[in-house]
């Protein structure tokens, strides 16, 4: 694992400093408003980030993650970054992947986020492995992705039936808006002993439960990306539980307009008439600040080797 320094020019007259890094630009507008018809700043997004960083970094610590970039805000072009660019801060961690010549990104410290914001980064996708291990599977990713006819209450619904099915092969499921009419199920695992489950035997359970899901509700659910049979339906995409592939962080903003943010919830406060549009990067901030969601994320964790067993030997029953 190495790192470079990034060379700091002179700090401009107007620029700022969060968590020790200079923000330049920072009345920069990186969304036009926040549902609120005030510009969400460069300087907001940073002063966002070290409010709720402690909480992110949790999750996205020891782990590669991607970041998409907006430098000229969500109405500019928009790029996926992966791997490091010249110079990149030594605030950021560069980690060594099997199978890449190029190092990675990788968020541990909050003031990392920090620089993330100086690069007009505004959403952040972390690997899902263990921290510090790529190979292994560290939880799995069920992201619910309703048709534009399809009410956000079916989706929360879809989501309480992902976590009794995840329940009753003995995993825990957390639920999380994404910023837009979808939900995410995450389920924690803990370390599996060396050889055990592999990243294809987690995309294929995560495949397998959402086959049955929608097998038995096929009116409801399906679990094929086929644009013709969406209309009025879910999709189950299981498809971010791979060695390589990304979801959201927790409390990440997303790069679209009123700057909604990805908000994890206790499962009570999925009630009636819940809309994902008031979770912001101005919200958000004093709401998680009172919740008590996730904080039994850690004690969570549960091995996928059985939880394997059993969804097969349901499926054979």
């Amino acid at each position: 694992m190495s790192s470079k320094s990034k060379t700091s020019s002179p700090q401009q007259a107007g620029d700022a400093v969060v968590m020790g890094v200079e923000i330049t630009k920072p009345d920069k507008a990186l969304w036009p408003d926040a549902g609120d018809r005030k510009p969400v700043t460069k300087l907001e997004l940073a002063q966002y980030y070290e409010t709720v960083g402690a909480w992110m970094i949790a999750h996205m610590k020891g782990r590669p993650c991607s970041i998409v970039r907006a430098p000229d805000g969500i109405g500019g072009q928009h790029f996926f970054q992966r791997h490091a660019m010249p110079n990149t801060s030594s605030i950021l961690t560069l980690t060594k992947v099997s199978g890449s010549n190029e190092p990675y990104l990788q968020i541990d410290r909050v003031e990392g986020l920090a620089e993330i914001a100086q690069l007009a980064g505004l959403e952040l996708h972390p690997w899902n492995c263990q921290p510090g291990n790529p190979e292994v599977p560290g939880r799995l990713v069920f992201d619910l992705d309703p048709a534009p006819d399809v009410d956000f209450a079916a989706v929360v619904e879809g989501a309480r039936e992902i976590r009794d099915r995840l329940e009753a092969v003995g995993l825990v499921g957390f639920c999380k808006t994404t910023g837009g009419k979808g939900m995410h199920v995450v389920t924690p695992l803990s370390h599996p002993r060396k050889g055990e489950p592999s990243w294809a035997d987690a995309k294929s359970f995560a495949r397998d439960l959402c086959l049955q899901m929608a097998a038995d509700n096929p009116k409801r659910y399906l679990a094929k990306m086929t644009k013709k049979d969406r209309t009025g339906r879910i999709y189950l995409d299981y498809l971010r539980n791979d060695r390589m592939a990304t979801a959201v962080a927790p409390l990440s903003p997303r790069a679209r307009d009123g700057a909604p943010i990805s908000m994890p919830l206790l499962w009570t406060q999925l009630r009636p008439g819940i809309d994902p549009r008031r979770f912001t990067i101005r919200t958000a901030p004093s709401l998680i600040a009172k919740s008590a969601a996730w904080q039994d994320y850690r004690d969570s964790e549960r091995p996928l080797a059985p939880a394997i067993k059993r969804l097969t030997r349901a499926k054979a029953a």
